[in-house]
């Protein structure tokens, strides 16, 4: 978690507010003049421009550790839609289920990825330039609070690093080296903080990628048993041939038995019963058995003592031999199950991964909380709106179908940089009442509001006394004081 305060007291009274922000008084700083002069630049000089940058060693492992994330999402769909979809059902007689499984998992994954690339390339809730001008405009009127690890509602609390006032629940992050609003942490997994303006992202990141995975387990975890199994059984010019329950094998017969290799199996059944269990047993190359029958092949529906076997070779007479032949398309590389176990591993590393951390940041969103502000105890959260739906909509916006999409917020009950309270009138919709269509005057006084900003006082002018001419200073020469 980063965090937090980059400062513990509050500014000087004597600070005085820049062309675009705020700077500290002359007499105890050094540089006022460049401070000014990079206020004046705008967002450009201190604002978000862009996935966050930094020359610090913290910043560029968080580059490689998000780089490793990339690959692994990448090389899962490909692993589950060449590998599995595209070669391993087909080999397995299983062709129905490819359409089906690759609609669900894609639709899925599609929108990890989404959510993955808005909440790496999203501002994360950089203090605004509009905040900025309302700081310059106010100047003294507005109080500054120190910056303390607990609740201050309300409060505007002074960065140090920024040199500037900033809203409730920001704090500045070391990595993005910047103010966050309603900042939660750095997350480096997508390179990035989460903060006000991607935090649903981030959320629904962890959600898809985890039901992405998940998915990709349940539906391909027969096809990686088998395969495990088969990679144990590896030798020089091994092929695996899954097989399709006997239906996408051919058996060619053969005069002589197979000497070679180990008894799979070993049962008394017909020779149609015998190829059908071939066909499911992953390393049965062929099947023999003693005698030929009439006219060189058992009767129909007789049963003869057959043995499995998982190599061919074929020597002597007396003895009848079946070969299995499977299809081309059946055929699979030993390159393929080890792409598709590697493929199995990731993605129960992303699950066991992603479980425990929705298990963190999912209960807290449900209370409308941050994971910095889950450590205050100074009071109970002020913010919180009483019920699970009210507070997911603090970082979803309003209902509606929105929710489920890597998009902005439709209806954004916040701006960032007020937050609704526990006090506050709900709506009927049980959210807290908003007004709609606030313009740019409407919302900076409601900010005066929340900010206790205090009222200039207007000096009264005091009348001029008149001159009352000699006659009226002899009278009141006469009457005395």
């Amino acid at each position: 978690r980063q965090g937090p305060e980059c400062a513990r007291t509050a500014p000087a009274p004597s600070a005085r507010i820049g062309a675009g922000g705020w700077c500290p008084p002359a007499e105890g700083h050094h540089h006022r003049g460049e401070c000014e002069a990079a206020r004046a630049k705008g967002p450009a000089a201190a604002g978000w421009a862009g996935p966050m940058k930094s020359s610090s060693a913290l910043f560029r492992a968080s580059q490689a550790t998000m780089s490793v994330s990339i690959s692994v999402f990448l090389y899962e769909g490909f692993a589950y839609n060449i590998i599995f979809l595209g070669r391993i059902l087909p080999a397995v007689g299983k062709q129905a289920l490819v359409l089906p499984f690759a609609i669900l998992f894609n639709i899925v994954w599609g929108l990890a990825i989404c959510s993955y690339a808005r909440a790496h390339f999203s501002d994360p809730g950089i203090v605004p330039e509009r905040w900025r001008d309302f700081v310059h405009s106010i100047g003294d009127s507005l109080p500054i609070a120190p910056a303390r690890p607990e609740w201050q509602p309300g409060k505007a609390t002074y960065c140090k690093k920024c040199d500037l006032p900033r809203p409730e629940r920001a704090h500045h992050c070391l990595l993005c080296e910047v103010c966050v609003l309603r900042m939660d942490h750095h997350c480096p997994w997508i390179n990035n903080c989460v903060g006000f303006r991607n935090h649903k992202y981030f959320l629904l990141l962890g959600v898809y990628a985890c039901a992405a995975s998940m998915i990709a387990l349940v539906t391909s975890f027969p096809e990686l048993v088998h395969c495990a199994g088969a990679l144990t059984r590896i030798q020089d010019g091994f092929v695996f041939e899954p097989g399709a329950r006997g239906v996408d094998v051919v058996f060619e017969r053969k005069a002589g038995f197979i000497s070679s290799g180990q008894n799979i199996l070993e049962e008394s059944v017909t020779v149609e019963e015998a190829k059908v269990k071939c066909g499911t047993l992953p390393a049965c190359k062929g099947f023999t058995f003693e005698g030929a029958g009439a006219e060189g092949q058992p009767k129909e529906n007789e049963t003869v003592h057959v043995y499995f076997k998982d190599k061919w070779d074929l020597w002597g007479t007396g003895w009848t031999s079946y070969r299995r032949e499977p299809q081309a398309g059946s055929r699979l590389e030993v390159t393929d199950i080890l792409v598709f176990m590697i493929f199995g591993i990731l993605a129960l590393f992303v699950a066991v991964l992603l479980t425990p951390m929705l298990a963190t940041h999912v209960p807290l969103a449900f209370q409308n909380l941050t994971t910095i502000e889950d450590n205050y105890e100074n009071m109970p959260n002020p913010f919180d709106q009483g019920s699970t739906g009210a507070n997911l909509a603090q970082v979803f916006g309003a209902y509606g179908p929105d929710w489920l999409l890597p998009v902005a917020p439709w209806r954004p009950l916040s701006d960032g940089v007020s937050f609704a309270r526990s006090d506050e009138k709900l709506g009927p919709d049980g959210l807290p009442e908003r007004a709609e269509g606030e313009g740019e005057a409407e919302m900076e006084e409601v900010w005066k509001m929340r900010y206790r900003v205090r009222s200039a006082a207007v000096p009264q002018m005091q009348e001029e006394p008149q001159d009352p001419g000699p006659l009226g200073s002899l009278a009141r020469w006469w009457h005395g004081p």
